[in-house]
Parts: C-alpha cells; sequence; structure tokens
C-alpha cells in the first residue's frame, strides 16, 4: 500500500464565531500566523478554521469558526479504523467528555483538515483559509468500501433507468483529468440510453470503468502505481470518495455531507460557552 502524506482531525464543529478588526496589513498577517502556530500545536484542544477576511473602509474584518479536536493527527486510514468501530452514536459517547455541544442536541462530527489558499486563481492575494471536510466512515458505511457492493449499486441504477444518478457520478469526478476519457465515455452511454434506446448493459460496464480507475492510486508521472508484486494499488481515500457518493445519492441536499463541499460556512449550533484562553488572545 502506498503511504498516506496527508493527515487529519476527527473535529466537532464548535460554532461560535470569532470576530476581530485590525488596522493594517501587519496586524492582519500577525493574527493569521497567530492561528497557523495554534492550530499546529499538538497539545491545542481547538481548531480555528473557515477564517474570512474582508478588506473594509481602510481596514480588515476578520470572521473565524472554531472546532474541538477529537483526535490527533492521523491518516484517513487509521482514522476510519477507529470509526468505523462504531456507529454514530457510538463516537458521540466515545467522545462525549471532549464534546461541547448541549444536552439533547447531536454535535456535527467530521473528519477535517485545514486549507490555505494565498492567491485566487488570477494570482491576487487571497485571505481566506478553510476547513476541508470528508465524512466520516461509520460501521455502518464499511459496505460502500466493497468493489461487489458498489457493482451491485451501479447495476440497479442502469436496471432502474436511473440516468439522473449516472449523470450525477460523471460531474462529480469529471474535474479529476486521468478519468476524463471514462466520464466522457459514461455520459455518451447515458445519452444513448436516454435517447437512442442503447444498450442498458454497456451503461453499466462504463459506469464501472469510471469506478475501478478512478480509486486506484497514481504516481507522480501520473502512472498506474503498483505493489512489489506489480499488482495496481487502490486508493483508500478515492474509494471511500466513490463509495461515500453512492451512499450521498440518495439523501437529501440538507442532510448531506458531501466529501467534495469544502470551504463551506456552516450555520450555528447550539453550544455551551467555553472558550481557551490562547483563542481568546488570537482573536480579541
Amino acid at each position: 500500500m502506498k503511504k498516506e502524506m496527508k493527515r487529519y482531525f476527527l473535529v466537532e464543529y464548535y460554532g461560535n464565531d470569532r470576530v476581530t478588526t485590525v488596522n493594517t496589513k501587519e496586524e492582519l498577517d500577525q493574527v493569521l500566523n497567530e492561528v497557523k502556530k495554534y492550530n499546529n500545536r499538538k497539545n491545542s484542544k481547538f481548531m480555528i478554521g473557515n477564517i474570512k477576511v474582508t478588506p473594509r473602509f481602510g481596514e480588515y474584518h476578520i470572521v473565524a469558526h472554531l472546532y474541538r479536536k477529537y483526535t490527533p493527527k492521523m491518516t484517513i486510514s487509521e482514522l476510519d479504523n477507529l470509526t468505523s468501530s462504531y456507529n454514530e452514536q457510538e463516537i458521540i459517547d466515545l467522545f462525549k467528555e471532549k464534546s461541547l455541544m448541549k444536552e439533547d442536541y447531536k454535535p456535527d462530527i467530521n473528519i477535517a483538515y485545514f486549507e490555505t489558499k494565498d492567491k485566487d486563481e488570477n494570482g491576487n492575494r487571497e485571505y481566506e483559509k478553510g476547513i476541508k471536510y470528508i465524512p466520516v466512515l461509520y460501521k455502518d458505511d464499511l459496505k460502500y468500501m466493497d468493489k461487489k457492493y458498489i457493482y451491485n449499486c451501479l447495476f440497479f441504477h442502469a436496471s432502474t433507468l436511473d440516468y439522473d444518478f449516472f449523470r450525477e457520478m460523471a460531474n462529480s469526478f469529471s474535474l479529476t483529468h486521468f478519468v476524463s476519457d471514462e466520464v466522457s465515455n459514461l455520459l455518451d452511454a447515458v445519452d444513448k440510453c436516454e435517447n437512442q434506446n442503447g444498450d442498458l448493459n454497456n451503461l453499466f460496464i462504463k459506469a464501472t470503468r469510471l469506478y475501478d480507475k478512478y480509486i486506484l492510486e497514481y504516481e507522480k508521472d501520473e502512472s498506474i502505481a503498483r505493489d512489489n508484486k506489480g499488482r495496481y494499488i487502490v486508493s483508500h481515500r478515492r474509494q471511500r470518495d466513490m463509495g461515500f457518493f453512492v451512499k450521498n445519492y440518495n439523501i437529501r441536499e440538507s442532510k448531506r455531507r458531501n466529501p467534495y463541499m469544502y470551504n463551506i460556512t456552516l450555520p450555528p449550533s447550539p453550544y455551551t460557552v467555553e472558550e481557551n484562553g490562547q483563542i481568546k488572545l488570537i482573536l480579541k
């Protein structure tokens, strides 16, 4: 298995905005650097993310969101090994002492890491720092990591003429350039089945080819990674992304925890008022 480089946290969204205003670019950079240092501390109980800076009337208005860390930095496989032994309620109970949620409310628990973007697409300076969400893999979700189960799901959607499923599947992974041919072939098969009485089995085959190619691990030169026996290596992260697409398809949008919805602003949640002195110092 290829070594996993990225590290993630299991976090609970605290929900309280931290707002402050500074007068100069130097003060802004100081605040952002303090946030970065705090987030990188091993013993910090919280993380600060979804930082939005708005220049206004010669000042910089800063809004940030707070997250309670449940775990230290771990690989996605390590976190999945932990959470997939429990259902959602059991995870809530497991970390109950760390939770800041009021009684009778369910905490918003996610796997996350924080991204920093220094420049936008046009090369201009950008101050936004956001949290990247990945849904938690609970024990009831393990079937979505099984290739045979996904094949059965793809066959079901083909046999029930669910063309919207395959269009959404193609669109969801269309930005991954190494499966661009498979995305085009799948959309072509959808069109032929829907409008030209095409072969539904071909639709199923095109969808499985997209799945099979997407979940593989790739080298820096974009060749398919192989183990020491010459076998293709499956990417745990991409396998779970595709699995969660299948899971999320029939979930109402308002309830969906989508691994592709990055840097979103979350609504406030009913949390207890409990703060850390370090955070007060950063965002006064």
